[in-house]
């Protein structure tokens, strides 16, 4: 056989080889269960585009992260439920589009991740337990949940950069620093707007970021780019909660096509009903902050 027809036939059995291996790898159970796979996540980002309930921004980001994104914020973590500034008696749903009510389930898009829940203080007064002696009857501000929708820069939570967004919820840190610990309670607590400890001021209190510290990276960016993809609510004139004065601070740049403005003030939900709803939602009934809304 001549040299060139050797090196024909070797070129041909190596083609052949590639094939065959490439075959196999394709059938192997490891590459097929990464396309099942990756065919799982194409459904949910397709049910996250479709339970989507507000018009969504796709400029300049990734689509499969945006949808992934609505399928964690909306039907796996519901986090509208906390972040809506609705109140009572629909909360988070439009009115007449109730499902407690038996009635079809639409959410509010004018309250949307606006914030502005009032859940209360931290720890509710504990006799003997909490507070502290030396705080008195002072247990600190009421908690309100922060306005989660993008700021004029089109970032999440008012500007938040995602290394900034992935901190919070792998570490809880409050960035805003909105009640940090007391160092003193009485006559004056202070600094102003704290917490008396044991609770960590540091820390961000009642949002669940001990459950998102285990979920994937990810998945948090998925969330991350979801929230930068809804319409921005602009609060910068509606007065701020008492002793709270910047978790619904929002700036869209004055453009009224992504500004809602709207009075949360008004919006504000008692503590009490809230953490109601939020046990049941929630099923933690054996709760002690559950316990105090029985």
């Amino acid at each position: 056989m001549s040299r060139q027809r050797r090196i024909r036939v070797l070129g041909a059995t190596a083609s052949l080889a590639g094939a065959v291996l490439a075959v196999i790898l394709m059938e192997s159970p490891t590459v097929q269960a990464q396309e099942d796979l990756n065919g799982y996540e194409r459904s949910l980002i397709k049910i996250g585009f479709e339970i989507a309930p507000v018009p969504l921004n796709l400029n300049g980001k990734d689509p499969n992260l945006v949808g992934l994104g609505s399928y964690l914020v909306n039907a796996v973590n519901d986090c509208n439920f906390c972040h809506t500034s609705g109140g009572p008696p629909n909360v988070n749903f439009a009115n007449g589009f109730n499902p407690y009510f038996g009635q079809k389930k639409k959410t509010d898009p004018t309250t949307y991740m606006a914030g502005g829940a009032d859940f209360g203080p931290a720890v509710f007064p504990i006799p003997g337990v909490y507070p502290p002696e030396e705080s008195g009857s002072y247990v600190g501000p009421d908690i309100i949940s922060r306005n989660l929708t993008p700021d004029k820069t089109g970032r999440a939570e008012g500007g938040r950069t995602l290394a900034q967004f992935m901190e919070i919820l792998r570490t809880g840190h409050d960035l805003d620093q909105i009640h940090p610990t007391c160092i003193s309670a009485l006559p004056t607590p202070t600094p102003a707007n704290c917490i008396p400890p044991p609770v960590d001021g540091n820390l961000l209190q009642v949002m669940p970021w001990p459950d998102f510290q285990d979920m994937s990276g990810h998945d948090n960016e998925a969330i991350y780019e979801y929230l930068s993809a809804i319409p921005c609510i602009d609060n910068t004139s509606s007065p701020p909660p008492a002793g709270a004065p910047n978790e619904l601070r929002n700036d869209c740049g004055g453009d009224p096509s992504v500004s809602s403005q709207r009075s949360h003030s008004a919006a504000r939900r008692s503590a009490r009903p809230l953490l109601a709803q939020v046990c049941l939602h929630t099923h933690t009934l054996g709760d002690p902050r559950c316990a105090a809304t029985t």
